[in-house]
């Protein structure tokens, strides 16, 4: 539960940044530093979704991806090891990555899973910037290729201690090279190719081999890509927004029923307002369920709590795959009252302990149950000995905590 709650600091809704361009359709890039023209566009705003690659947010309002970034060796790690969902493992460690290091957990599993070794002198140098080469290495590994020594590769520019591990990527279809015979392995590799190679990669897992985090990926990314949608046709269109306007853009993500569904919220939705009728974001640090797990299939129930302004919902969502991509299927939803969580205690602390630093950036050493407030009769936390909060075990709502009020 940690590394999902350590996800889920860096969700983000992509809401206000959307780049405006004057096109047929309502899709547009995100990302004020990369065209949906280029070559590791998709690549990029898939492993944006799901988490695994961080934009950056300019006070301007712009979100900016940097796909032309060099990678570092603890960026990699960090990478692979939030996409495939990996168990911590922090039995092997290295001097300069500390554990308060964003890429502690990332590179001690790496590590001790065999896909990176450190340096001679002990040291990971987490800072070093990665080649191709290096990358084909830790990519052949976490995604247990076969490794095969004698090769030949089509590639002239790889010598014999690399040519294994290109050979791996190559026969899985994750590279092509950049040119029919040269690979560049010497190069540095940016993100944007980290993420094609990730994004190629990963296309090819089935879905019945998931774990619950590839799974809560998945999902992220099937909600995340229809929101920004919607708000992209709400955001060109309102007031006077009309299905068809986004049917064709969005028959790429979803699929009936939910199809129809969907676009009934957009017609009846806002822009700019508190409660567009657009998926919002589960909350997986919440109790969550997964129902089904098939090549085929991902059905997840979930919760997106309430908060201050709109009433949240526990909801079954059913992903289908479709080629490469998996599609939602179904979205229904059960109100509080009819579904409420029900939280224990402990389960409470659980939460609190991620959601409290996620909303309101504050560091928790600890948290302790108080009782209940007097008006409502909900339930009082003290945070850090001084920081009182109430928290809905019913709906999730988390509030600051005001005597009196």
């Amino acid at each position: 539960m940690k590394k999902v709650f350590a996800s889920l600091v860096l969700g983000v809704v992509f809401v206000s940044s959307i780049v405006t361009e004057a096109d047929a359709s309502v899709k547009q890039s995100i990302y004020s530093d990369l065209s949906m023209n280029n070559t590791f566009y998709e690549a990029v705003y898939s492993m944006n979704m799901k988490e695994v690659l961080e934009a950056e947010y300019t006070n301007g309002g712009k979100v900016l991806i940097d796909s032309a970034g060099i990678v570092t060796r603890g960026e990699a790690a960090f990478m692979l090891y939030m996409l495939l969902g990996m168990e911590p493992d922090t039995n092997k460690s290295f001097p300069d990555v500390k554990p308060d290091s964003p890429y502690y957990e990332a590179v001690s599993t790496i590590a001790s899973l065999g896909y990176v070794n450190g340096f001679e002198d002990g040291t990971f140098r987490p800072d070093v910037e990665l080649t191709r080469s290096q990358m084909t290495r830790i990519l052949s590994g976490a995604f247990n290729y076969s490794v095969n020594t004698n090769v030949t590769v089509p590639f002239t520019d790889v010598n014999e201690r690399w040519a294994p591990y290109v050979d791996a990527i190559y026969r899985n279809g994750v590279t092509k090279g950049v040119t029919a015979t040269s690979f560049a392995p010497d190069k540095k590799l940016t993100r944007g190719e980290m993420s094609a190679f990730m994004h190629r990669a990963y296309k090819k897992v089935k879905g019945s081999t998931y774990n619950d985090f590839e799974v809560m990926n998945s999902v992220n990314e099937a909600t995340r890509k229809t929101r920004i949608l919607m708000i992209q046709g709400l955001e060109k269109y309102f007031p006077n927004q009309k299905a068809v306007e986004i049917k064709g853009d969005l028959s790429e993500l979803v699929m009936e029923p939910y199809l129809s569904q969907a676009l009934k919220g957009y017609e009846t939705s806002c822009y700019n307002c508190d409660s567009a009728n657009v998926v919002p974001d589960f909350q997986f640090g919440l109790p969550y369920k997964v129902v089904a797990k098939t090549d085929s299939i991902l059905k997840v129930d979930a919760t997106v709590p309430s908060n201050g302004i709109n009433s949240g919902h526990r909801a079954t969502i059913e992903l289908v795959r479709s080629g490469d991509s998996w599609k939602i299927k179904s979205y229904i939803v059960r109100s509080f009252k009819e579904d409420p969580l029900k939280l224990t205690i402990e389960q409470a602390i659980d939460y609190l302990s991620f959601a409290i630093p996620l909303y309101y950036q504050k560091v928790v050493y600890s948290i302790q149950h108080t009782g209940k407030e007097p008006r409502f009769g909900l339930d009082v936390f003290l945070v850090n000995g001084k920081d009182q909060y109430i928290f809905n075990v019913n709906t999730g709502e988390l509030t600051d905590y005001y005597p009196g009020n």
